[in-house]
């Protein structure tokens, strides 16, 4: 396999992960999963998914998941220690692939980045700011609820800069802009760098649409700066 995306953890982070991969227009083909657990590997082959068996610290375990021709690894383990070796593992066998991962507490998010993830998401984080943002401002909570449930209202979308946009401001593009990539920096709509388009941007917007899948584009640029998601 090459150009494909490894998910290590095949559990409730992991399982999300796939169908958001899925529905996002990733092939089940280009998906391979990595888990400990034997049962788990039989659902994600049960899933119609690659799997391989094994622990996704150790080297060979994730030379079977041929990560020397992987685009990104997700990894969506419940240990942040295990999250931690297996991003280390990762980066030494390809030091190009994207690693995203999830850690459960925010005091581990920088010895994540160091040890060679490009993002950190803190779940357990994430989980309660949601919470909190529910009790206190209700519509704001269902808005992100509905943006984390692709398919089902609102989704991120992400885009190239069109042609006949390239000049003009960022809002003034098709679609509800708002932040704009521009090389390995993702600028807010109304930052003054965003007021003329230019050719190889990308623009990440609020839709309803269908727009078209572009997460694998070819025009994609590589990964941003070490970055940490909290909702």
């Amino acid at each position: 396999m090459t150009d494909h995306t490894i998910v290590v953890g095949y559990g409730t982070k992991g399982r999300s992960a796939v169908r958001t991969l899925r529905e996002s227009g990733t092939a089940r083909q280009s998906i391979v999963v990595v888990d400990l657990q034997p049962d788990a590997a039989a659902d994600a082959n049960a899933d119609g998914l690659v799997a391989v068996t094994g622990d996704g610290t150790r080297r060979e375990v994730l030379s079977r998941a041929e990560i020397g021709s992987a685009r990104q690894v997700v990894i969506a383990v419940n240990r942040d220690d295990t999250a931690v070796l297996i991003t280390l593992t990762a980066r030494q066998l390809n030091p190009d692939v994207v690693i995203v991962a999830a850690v459960r507490e925010e005091e581990n998010q920088d010895l994540l980045r160091l040890s060679g993830a490009n993002q950190v998401v803190v779940s357990s984080g994430a989980a309660g700011q949601l919470l909190a943002i529910s009790a206190v401002r209700p519509a704001a909570g269902r808005v992100i609820g509905d943006l984390l449930d692709r398919g089902r209202g609102l989704d991120l979308v992400e885009r190239p800069v069109a042609a006949a946009e390239v000049g003009s401001p960022a809002r003034d593009a098709d679609g509800t802009v708002i932040a704009l990539v521009r090389g390995d920096d993702v600028l807010p709509a109304d930052h003054p760098a965003a007021r003329r388009l230019a050719g190889g941007d990308r623009l990440i917007l609020v839709s309803s649409r269908p727009w078209p899948v572009t997460g694998h584009d070819a025009t994609q640029p590589k990964e941003p700066a070490h970055a940490s998601h909290h909702l």
